[in-house]
């Protein structure tokens, strides 16, 4: 199963990617509109490039849409076998089972920034667990010097896109490049290792306490055949080190201080979207029973929905199109609590639909819940920002559902 999955998104990533390519050379010249970058990145540093969008055709944005559809039916549908009698062996391949399709999930949802930010698609890797893996690595020269390790490293850093055998090699060569340097200073020797996130980066600063180190002195370090080795050694470490970092997307430099004493090397590493640390599910709260209508074309994902929907409790009508819906909506205003409906469908789509009762019927329009998994389009992007109501991304997580309509059903 999770061969398939890996084979699916792999696919579709080229796919896309290579319908992107195939974009005239005029359209490619508009500039794409301004965007805000996700939540996750947001910066008040002026300096701190956005995040932008992916502007995909319609024929890839339907490809990536309908993915997320059999996610989404795929993960419900697991969903509905959680707590059945199962044996212990296809209990466990039922959990595999939900992991890999949240997992799946993932990668469809960062796609899109993964196509616009490529240093971002490395493998990713817990920065964190390797810079503490490689200061316990050299803890026995530690002792033998006599340095004393000041470290700042939080332990919720994002994760980084780099490999884990990439940085711990770059982090090596840096300490490395430090130690050679206090072994050729005098007592008391101090190294100081600080790492924070900061916009769509991570920015690690290493400073240690010997023989002062001009700015000026970063061309003969990263060009260490060609000058005499002086300055207290390490050239090759640290032009290692730099190569390291330029080839996972960030960069290395000295920063000048003002003292007069030591040299701090700064590293600066995108970090990963495609492994960026997804928060868990808010609980779902307790609802009273309710009466829902469910509006979805794909019909193994409406079935899906009203099983999970019944089993919690509640009363379920589903239908497959707008208009459909607008006939069981009749002309009360309180024949369902909640309205949950995809937004692309044929005849009349949830959009639509919710546009038409923002203007005649706005009390009902406010139990909407939109359930879609059209990322790709940024008409649908402004319109889920803006419109007010509660959405959920399929494939989606129940507890997210329940929340969204909990949401809806208190503004009545």
């Amino acid at each position: 199963m999770a061969f398939g999955f890996g084979a699916a998104v792999g696919a579709l990533i080229g796919y896309l990617l290579g319908r992107q390519t195939q974009v005239p050379a005029a359209a490619r010249a508009r500039p794409a509109p301004p965007s805000l970058p996700p939540p996750s990145f947001r910066s008040t540093s002026p300096a701190s490039p956005e995040i932008k969008h992916v502007v995909l055709d319609e024929g890839s944005a339907n490809v990536l849409n309908a993915l997320n559809n059999r996610l989404a039916a795929i993960g419900a549908l697991a969903d509905l076998l959680h707590g059945s009698p199962l044996d212990p062996e296809r209990a466990r391949a039922l959990v595999l089972l939900h992991g890999e399709v949240r997992r799946a999930a993932e990668i469809t949802s960062h796609f899109l920034e993964l196509a616009a930010h490529p240093a971002g698609a490395a493998e990713p890797c817990d920065a964190a667990v390797v810079i503490n893996g490689v200061l316990a690595e050299r803890e026995s020269t530690f002792r033998e010097l006599g340095v004393k390790v000041v470290r700042a490293v939080p332990g919720d850093l994002p994760m980084v896109a780099c490999p884990m055998v990439q940085l711990t090699e770059m982090l090596t060569k840096l300490l490395d490049f430090s130690l050679r340097r206090l072994r050729a200073s005098q007592p008391p020797r101090e190294l100081r290792l600080e790492v924070i996130a900061t916009g769509p980066s991570i920015v690690a600063s290493l400073w240690d306490s010997g023989t002062p180190l001009a700015v000026e002195a970063e061309q003969r370090l990263t060009s260490p055949f060609r000058f005499t080795q002086t300055g207290g050694g390490g050239e090759v470490e640290f032009a290692l080190a730099r190569a390291l970092a330029q080839s996972a997307g960030g960069n290395l430099r000295l920063r000048p201080r003002g003292g007069s004493t030591g040299a701090e090397v700064v590293v600066t590493l995108p970090r990963s979207l495609l492994g960026a640390h997804t928060p868990l599910s808010t609980p779902a709260e307790s609802l009273p029973r309710m009466r829902i209508l469910v509006v979805d074309d794909d019909a193994v994902n409406r079935q899906a929905m009203v099983l999970l929907l019944e089993r919690e409790g509640h009363q379920i009508v589903a239908v497959e199109n707008g208009l459909e819906a607008m006939e069981r909506l009749g002309d009360r205003e309180n024949t369902f609590d909640a309205i949950v409906t995809d937004l692309q469908m044929p005849r009349l789509g949830g959009r639509a639909m919710y546009e038409q009762l923002v203007s005649s019927r706005p009390l009902v329009a406010k139990r909407f819940v939109f359930v879609t998994g059209d990322q790709a389009r940024g008409e649908t992007r402004s319109f889920l920002e803006t419109c007010g109501q509660p959405s959920v991304t399929k494939p989606y997580d129940l507890g997210d559902l329940i929340n969204a309509i909990g949401t809806v059903s208190r503004k009545k």
